[in-house]
């Protein structure tokens, strides 16, 4: 009997730890590690869900590393950033979400979204600004359990979101263009 009793607790606290929720993090990318450069960029702002944050210093590093300093030279050039996230669910909320209600461990809590990441970047040279850009970038999100799986899943679309906003940051900045492209066609 007080086997029964010491194996149901341990399960309940396993159980317990895994489900329990682990924070995303969506000023961090994992995905490579950047060298120790002079910021470009001022601290680069989040905002999410009212909050303001600022990112890891190595996002940091990539957001800096990323722009051409041989059209943007260091010396005379600086960037401001900005990046607004929001969340659009996809759908009404599931009868599922009954369960959490009355159970606080509830594990299944299924959702569907679409995370949404708005970056403006601004760089100025010799106080004027030369280039300013927006980019949009969304990633669905489709999880059913709760917790530390749901944050992995968050965790892992923030990432992919930044390194899409870091390619684009990168190909737009090495360009050299003369005219404005929205005037291009009329030539």
């Amino acid at each position: 009997m007080i086997y029964r009793v010491h194996i149901g607790i341990f399960c309940f606290f396993i159980s317990a730890l895994l489900l329990a929720g682990c924070s995303t993090s969506l000023t961090k990318y994992d995905l490579q590690e950047y060298p120790k450069t002079i910021p470009f960029f001022e601290p680069i702002s989040l905002t999410y869900d009212g909050k303001q944050v600022y990112l890891d210093t190595n996002l940091q590093r990539a957001y800096s590393f990323a722009v051409d300093t041989l059209s943007y030279p260091m010396e005379s050039c600086r960037g401001v950033a900005h990046i607004d996230v929001s969340v659009t669910p996809d759908n009404a909320p599931s009868s599922w979400n009954l369960g959490a209600a009355f159970i606080p461990f509830w594990p299944a809590l299924p959702i569907s979204e679409t995370w949404h990441y708005r970056m403006e970047a601004r760089i100025f040279c010799h106080g004027t600004l030369t280039y300013k850009v927006e980019f949009e970038e969304s990633e669905h999100l489709k999880a059913f359990w709760y917790g530390r799986m749901r944050s992995d899943l968050v965790n892992k679309a923030s990432q992919e979101m930044h390194r899409k906003l870091l390619e684009r940051l990168k190909f737009e900045t090495h360009l050299t263009r003369n005219t404005d492209l929205n005037l291009a066609h009329d030539y």
